[in-house]
C-alpha cells in the first residue's frame, strides 16, 4: 500500500490542534485562522470559511452559557473533527434540537442553527458537567445528514 496515501492520524501535529480559547478577541481571531488552515490543508479549502463561521457560533455559545474554559480541538483524518468542550450546566434541550429556522423576530437562538446548516454532521452531548458539540466535515457526507 502506497503510504501517501492513507488517512493521516488524527495526533499528526500538522493536522491536529487543540487549545484553551482565549479570552482576548485578537486570540480567538488567531484560533479561528489556524482552524481555517487546517481546514484547507485537510482538504476542505472550499469549505473552509464554513468551518470559522460554525466554530465562532460554537465558541460564542460556549463563552456565554458555558463555563471556562472553553476548549477546541480539531483533526484531520479524511474528514475534518471538531470539538468545542466547556464546563457549564448544560444546554437547554429544547433549543439544541430546532430542526427549523429561528423565527425572524427572535433575537437569539440562531447559533446551532447556523451550524447545522455548515456542518456535515452535528453530535451535541450535554449535562451538568459541560457541553461537548462534535462538528464533522466529510469528504463523502450521507444523503439526509
Amino acid at each position: 500500500m502506497d503510504p501517501s496515501h492513507h488517512a493521516h492520524d488524527p495526533r499528526d501535529p500538522v493536522l491536529h490542534l487543540q487549545e484553551v480559547v482565549p479570552g482576548d478577541p485578537a486570540g480567538v481571531i488567531a484560533l479561528r485562522d489556524r482552524l481555517h488552515d487546517l481546514a484547507s490543508q485537510a482538504g476542505f479549502g472550499e469549505r473552509a470559511n464554513d468551518v470559522t463561521l460554525a466554530i465562532a457560533e460554537l465558541i460564542a455559545n460556549a463563552q456565554e452559557h458555558g463555563a471556562p474554559p472553553v476548549e477546541v480541538e480539531a483533526w484531520g483524518d479524511g474528514r475534518l473533527v471538531m470539538e468545542v468542550r466547556d464546563t457549564g450546566g448544560g444546554l437547554d434541550h429544547r433549543e439544541v434540537y430546532r430542526r427549523h429556522p429561528p423565527s425572524p423576530h427572535d433575537h437569539r437562538g440562531r447559533g446551532l442553527w447556523i451550524v447545522r446548516q455548515l456542518m456535515d454532521v452535528v453530535v451535541v452531548r450535554s449535562g451538568g458537567d459541560g457541553t461537548v458539540i462534535h462538528i464533522e466535515l466529510s469528504p463523502e457526507p450521507h444523503l439526509g445528514a
